[in-house]
C-alpha cells in the first residue's frame, strides 16, 4: 500500500510530586480546517465528479452519489432550514441508520450553523416506550427530525410528535403528521444566505451530538464544536493515517453514524482524503455477516474498523474464501479495532491472512476513545500486545493517577467536550472534570512496559464495573470476564461477573447454543481448570447462573452499541445473584465454590 507510514511511537513524561503522570505527544498537529463543511467545499472544488457515498437501493444494486452532487443537495437542504428558521445553536436529529442522505444532512445541516444530532435507530426500532428517543431529542430541543422511512419509524414518530418537531422523510406518510420530502427540501434553490452562514462558523460553534452509549445510565447529549471534528482529522494527517499515496480511499461502513468511529472519525476522515463511503447493509452478527460478505465481493477497502468480534467473523470469511481474502487486503494501509479487547489468537490471524494475500502483515492499530473526548490514545505501529490501546495523539494530555498497581486515566485537549458539559443534563455533568480541566475517563491503564513509556498503555479496567470482595480484594471486572469468555469460548455468549462484598466472583452468563444441559456438562469440566490457572480469589470463579431471559434493551441492560451494561444487569438481576451465594438449588445454577472445585450440587 503507497503512501507514508505512521512515525515512530512518541512520549513526552512530566513526573509530579503527588506521584501523578502527564504524558503528552510531541508530534505537530499540522493545519485545522475552519470547519468539516468547508473542508468538503475544498476537497468538492478538486474532483466534483468523484462519489463521495453508495448505498444499495431496494433491488440490491448500488446507487452513488458524488462531492460535486452532495454539495448541491447539502446547500439545499441548508436553505431550507435556514427557511424554518434553524440557525447557530439549534439542532437537527436525525432518526435513521446510516444513508446517503444521512451524509447530506450531516453536510447541509452544518452549512446553515446548525448541529446534527445522530440518535441511535435502536431506540426508535428496539425500543416499546420510546423513552430514551423523546430524552434524545428533547436534551437538545430538537427543532427538525429526518427519517429515510416514515412509515417503518412511524411508532418512533408519532412519540415524539408533540414535542413540535418538524419531520422530513425520504419516504413514507403518516396520518396526523406534516412530513416535508426530502428531495423537495434538497430541491431548494440556495440563496446567498448559506454562504453567509458558512462564512460565519467558528471553531467553538457547535457542529455535532453524539449521544452516550447508556452503559453507565441514561444516553446524554455530548456537544462536539467544529474545531473538535477538524481537530481530529489534523491529529490522523500528523500520524499519516490519511495519506493513501495520492489514491482516493473506499471504506465499507457498518458501523451507525451515532457513534464516534463511524459519524466522527470514519466519515471525518474520508471526507478529507477525498474517498468513498460505500454503507454496508451488514453487521457483525451471524444473521447479517454474510451481507458484509457480498459487498466486500465489490469493493477492496484502503482501511477497515470494526469490533473485535466482527474481525473474528471476517476471519472466517476469508479462510473459506481466498480470493476474498486477497481482495480485501488489496488496497488495505491498516486494521483498526476498538470497542473492545482484540484476542490475540484474532491478532494472529489477521496477520497470517494478510501474508497470504499480500506477502506481508497489514499493521493492526488499537482506537481507544469515548463520546466526551473522541479518541485520547492511539497505538498507531506495529508490534506489542493485543490489549496495548497506545499512546496519546498530538495536542492530547494524559494525566495517570496512581490507584494501586494501576493507574486512573484522565485525559484533556481540543477534542475535549466544553466544561459545561451535557446538554440538557447539568446533574450528569457534575464533577466530569478535575481542577486542572482533565476528564476523568473512569478507565485504569498500566504501561506496556514500565521501563519505556513509549511502548503504550494497557488498558486495565472500568473502575465503575469494579468491586471489593469481602476481603478488601479488588475484583478487576472487565479482565476476569475477558478470560471467563476466552476459557468457555464455544459456550459462553456473555457474561456479567457479580460479588460485591461476597467471598468470591460470580457471574449471570448467556449461552451461545440452546442445548443447556450439553452446555452445564461442558462447563461442569472448563471452569475447574479455568480457576486452577488463575492465581487467587478475586481472579476466580465460584458459580455460574444461566440466564434464560436476554438483556433487555429498553430497561438499559444492553447499550446501543450493543454490549451488557454489567452494573444494569446486576441491579436488576440481584435475587439471581443472591442465589448464588445462598446455594440454592436450581437447574440453570451451577455451584463450583471459593476454592473453583465443582462441589456437587446443581
Amino acid at each position: 500500500m503507497a503512501g507514508k507510514a505512521p512515525p515512530q511511537p512518541a512520549v513526552d513524561v512530566e513526573h509530579r510530586e503527588d506521584d501523578s503522570l502527564i504524558l503528552h505527544c510531541p508530534l505537530p498537529l499540522g493545519p485545522v480546517a475552519q470547519s468539516l463543511c468547508h473542508l468538503f467545499d475544498e476537497v468538492t472544488a478538486r474532483g466534483p465528479d468523484a462519489a463521495f457515498m453508495k448505498q444499495r437501493d431496494d433491488d440490491g444494486q448500488w446507487r452513488s452519489i458524488t462531492y460535486g452532487e452532495a454539495q448541491r443537495a447539502a446547500n439545499g437542504l441548508a436553505q431550507w432550514l435556514i427557511d424554518e428558521g434553524i440557525g447557530f445553536g439549534d439542532c437537527v436529529a436525525y432518526l435513521s441508520e446510516p444513508s446517503i442522505e444521512h451524509g447530506i444532512a450531516a453536510i447541509g445541516i452544518q452549512r446553515c450553523g446548525a448541529a446534527i444530532a445522530p440518535v441511535s435507530p435502536a431506540y426508535s426500532l428496539s425500543s416499546v416506550d420510546h423513552a430514551q428517543l423523546r430524552q434524545c431529542v428533547s436534551s437538545i430541543n430538537a427543532k427538525v427530525a429526518i427519517v429515510d422511512d416514515a412509515d417503518r419509524f412511524g411508532p418512533a414518530l408519532h412519540s415524539i410528535s408533540d414535542l413540535g418537531i418538524r419531520i422530513i422523510a425520504r419516504q413514507g406518510a403518516l396520518d396526523g403528521l406534516d412530513i416535508a420530502r426530502w428531495n423537495d427540501v434538497i430541491a431548494t434553490q440556495p440563496g446567498p444566505e448559506v454562504a453567509v452562514r458558512m462564512a460565519k462558523i467558528a471553531p467553538n460553534d457547535l457542529a455535532r451530538i453524539i449521544y452516550t452509549s447508556g452503559s453507565t445510565g441514561s444516553p446524554k447529549a455530548t456537544p462536539q464544536s467544529h474545531a473538535n471534528l477538524t481537530i481530529t482529522i489534523a491529529q490522523c494527517e500528523a500520524l499519516n493515517l490519511l495519506d493513501f499515496g495520492g489514491e482516493r480511499p473506499q471504506l465499507l461502513e457498518a458501523m451507525p453514524f451515532s457513534h464516534i468511529m463511524a459519524g466522527n472519525f470514519n466519515f471525518n476522515n474520508v471526507i478529507a482524503a477525498g474517498g468513498t463511503i460505500w454503507i454496508d447493509d451488514g453487521k457483525p452478527t451471524p444473521a447479517l455477516i454474510g451481507k458484509t460478505i457480498r459487498n466486500l465481493q465489490d469493493v477492496s477497502p484502503h482501511y477497515a474498523i470494526s469490533v473485535p468480534l466482527g474481525l473474528s467473523m471476517l476471519c472466517d470469511a476469508f479462510e473459506a474464501d481466498a480470493e476474498l481474502n486477497r481482495k480485501f487486503f488489496a488496497n488495505l494501509k491498516f486494521i483498526g479495532f476498538g470497542g473492545a479487547l482484540l484476542a490475540p489468537s484474532v491478532k494472529s490471524r489477521l496477520e497470517s491472512l494478510s501474508v497470504q494475500a499480500r506477502g506481508e502483515a497489514v499493521p493492526i492499530y488499537s482506537f481507544y476513545g469515548a463520546t466526551e473526548y473522541l479518541f485520547g490514545t492511539l497505538k498507531y505501529w506495529t508490534g506489542g500486545s493485543s490489549d496495548t490501546i497506545g499512546l496519546p495523539l498530538p495536542a492530547i494530555d494524559l494525566k495517570l493517577v496512581p490507584l494501586g498497581d494501576r493507574f486512573e486515566m484522565r485525559v484533556k485537549g481540543p477534542t475535549l467536550m466544553p466544561q459545561s458539559g451535557y446538554l440538557g443534563s447539568p446533574e450528569a455533568s457534575v464533577e466530569l472534570f478535575d481542577e486542572e480541566g482533565f476528564y476523568g475517563t473512569g478507565d485504569a491503564v498500566r504501561f506496556a512496559d514500565p521501563d519505556d513509556p513509549s511502548a503504550g498503555l494497557i488498558f486495565a479496567g472500568r473502575l465503575s464495573e469494579d468491586f471489593k470482595l469481602a476481603s478488601g480484594t479488588y475484583v478487576q471486572v472487565e479482565a476476569l470476564r475477558q478470560n471467563l469468555l476466552n476459557a468457555c469460548r464455544d459456550v459462553l455468549a456473555e457474561a456479567v461477573i457479580c460479588g460485591l462484598n461476597q467471598e468470591y466472583p460470580t457471574a449471570l452468563v448467556w449461552l451461545k447454543g440452546a442445548d443447556k444441559e450439553a452446555a452445564k456438562s461442558a462447563l461442569t469440566e472448563l471452569i475447574p481448570k479455568f480457576n486452577a490457572a488463575q492465581g487467587g480469589s478475586a481472579r476466580q470463579i465460584g458459580a455460574l447462573f444461566i440466564q434464560d431471559a436476554p438483556p433487555s434493551f429498553d430497561a438499559g441492560e444492553v447499550t446501543v452499541k450493543g454490549n451488557v451494561a454489567q452494573r444494569v444487569v446486576r441491579e436488576r438481576r440481584s435475587a439471581d445473584i443472591q442465589a448464588m451465594y445462598e446455594g440454592l438449588d436450581r437447574p440453570a445454577l451451577l455451584h463450583f465454590g471459593p476454592g473453583g472445585q465443582r462441589n456437587g450440587r446443581s
